[in-house]
């Protein structure tokens, strides 16, 4: 009798610590990380002030950009060292002046954990870099995108910023590559990265918001005026614009798997499938065009897709897809980086893309 008694207590002392030990867990995991208050407020009838934006400084007669996305960093410390060897032999590769990254950087529950990895990884480049945050960065809602905004503002090398709290998601900002002081290539940063449910029917990707769009014109007319003419820019985000699709089922040639391959008069690369973007145009691009700053427009999301094409003035490409993660869910043939070169200075500027593959049917 003694014998079963002292076997119960071994075993009711086991459940609970068993309970304490997933309490404890629980609480790590799940424990809301809110990050400081932010609250900023925009209007388009504020004065424009440019000492408020970042600046690159350029030194040289190209300045390099080096695209890294959806690296995903998560809870496989493997396929994690994976991805920051890939980064570095891409970066000791392309000497970027500065390295941006179009979203999807952690996955899930592990930013709480991998957000510090990845920050100390990526200032030891002492390189300049500008990531924002993509849909699977904000899979944990208690991973707050403000707390993770505050690590990077944090960071010495990292050029984010939270932006005005009255536009959609976190991190619109603005960096302006600069030279004897003066401002010649502008590279506008957006949150697009979310999801959204149209009607009950019909959940896809997040249009770009028309608060964002006035306060990118109101970016573009003010730095005009700073620099005395049209400063050429691109931009950064997430997800597709809707016109970018347009432009591969125009351009590109359809296979019989029903994926596009881009001519070369139209530009390079490929699409496994079309470009997931919002179900509706906001009337971004067409403000590109109005405004004649912008000729590029950069993002990631389709780990499958590598395409650039050009159509209608405008050149829309999707970052090479860095890293391995997240095995299995990634079909990427090839994994690397994509390199961005502007050559020249003042108004005769122009752009060179490249994709620079480092592992190819990388699953």
């Amino acid at each position: 009798m003694k014998t079963k008694k002292k076997a119960l207590k071994i075993i009711r002392n086991i459940i609970l610590i068993f309970l304490a030990v997933a309490i404890v867990v629980l609480a790590v995991l799940f424990f809301p990380l809110k990050g400081k208050e932010h609250i900023e407020i925009w209007s388009k009838s504020d004065k424009f002030d440019i000492s408020k934006i970042e600046t690159v400084d350029k030194t040289r007669e190209d300045f390099k950009i080096l695209m890294l996305t959806d690296t995903q960093l998560w809870s496989n410390p493997k396929k994690n060292k994976e991805c920051y060897e890939e980064m570095d032999k891409l970066v000791e590769k392309t000497k970027p002046d500065m390295i941006t990254l179009p979203g999807d950087v952690l996955s899930a529950m592990a930013s709480r954990f991998s957000i510090n990895n990845f920050i100390k990884h990526m200032d030891s480049y002492k390189i300049p870099w500008a990531p924002v945050f993509g849909n699977h960065d904000n899979e944990i809602p208690t991973n707050s995108l403000n707390w993770q905004g505050d690590k990077y503002e944090a960071s010495k090398y990292c050029l984010f910023r939270k932006g005005p709290s009255n536009l959609y998601g976190c991190g619109n900002y603005v960096v302006n590559i600069v030279e004897n002081g003066k401002p010649v290539y502008s590279v506008y940063m957006f949150d697009n990265g979310r999801y959204l449910k149209y009607d009950k029917d019909t959940t896809k990707e997040i249009y770009m918001g028309y608060e964002q769009i006035a306060w990118y014109e109101w970016n573009v007319l003010g730095i005009n005026k700073a620099a005395g003419y049209t400063v050429p820019s691109m931009t950064f985000s997430h997800f597709a614009q809707p016109e970018f699709k347009e432009a591969i089922e125009k351009c590109g040639v359809k296979g019989k798997d029903d994926s596009y391959t881009i001519p070369k008069e139209y530009g390079f690369g490929y699409c496994q499938y079309l470009p997931g973007c919002a179900p509706v145009k906001s009337g971004f691009v067409d403000k590109c065009k109005e405004l004649g700053s912008t000729k590029y427009i950069f993002c990631g999301h389709d780990h499958e897709n590598n395409a650039s094409v050009t159509d209608d003035g405008i050149t829309y490409t999707y970052g090479l897809k860095t890293g391995p993660s997240p095995v299995p869910w990634n079909f990427a043939k090839e994994t690397g980086g994509t390199l961005i070169t502007i050559n020249g200075s003042g108004e005769n500027q122009n752009v060179n893309i490249e994709n620079y593959v480092i592992n190819e049917n990388n699953r």
